[in-house]
């Protein structure tokens, strides 16, 4: 769950996966040493699900510029910190241009996926695949 900061409506975004409850889980750990359970996705598999958007100001529109979500697959090397090759991005636009008025779901779905290398940490290099949902403002 992230929030969306900025002047005036802000909303929460939330990303909920349609077999969350059914799927094998990876457990993670994180760069502060936790440890993290992610989903499980094999190559080809179909990632669906949806993006919920809630107003933080119920009553009060949100302007926007347009809604998607992306998945995007990473190669991050460490030595080299701000620069990462994406090797799959993939975009579903999930609203065009507009005013959001309530709280809003939008599914998604990303079918068949090919996933052509498997997630990996390393002391150098980290390989991961992740969704991201973005409202683009004015």
């Amino acid at each position: 769950k992230m929030s969306f900061f900025g002047f005036g409506q802000t909303a929460d975004i939330e990303i909920v996966f349609d077999d969350a409850d059914k799927r094998k889980v990876a457990e993670v750990k994180t760069d502060d040493g936790k440890k993290e359970k992610l989903l499980l996705y094999y190559d080809g598999e179909t990632v669906s699900g949806r993006v919920n958007v809630t107003l933080r100001k119920p009553g009060s529109k949100l302007e926007h510029q347009g809604i998607k979500v992306e998945l995007i697959g990473q190669i991050e090397l460490f030595y080299d910190r701000g620069n990462h090759h994406e090797f799959i991005s993939l975009v579903k636009e999930l609203a065009r241009p507009g005013d959001l008025l309530q709280h809003t779901q939008y599914p998604f779905e990303f079918a068949n996926v090919e996933k052509p290398y498997e997630v990996y940490t390393g002391a150098n290099v980290r390989l991961r695949y992740f969704l991201r949902a973005t409202i683009v403002r004015r």
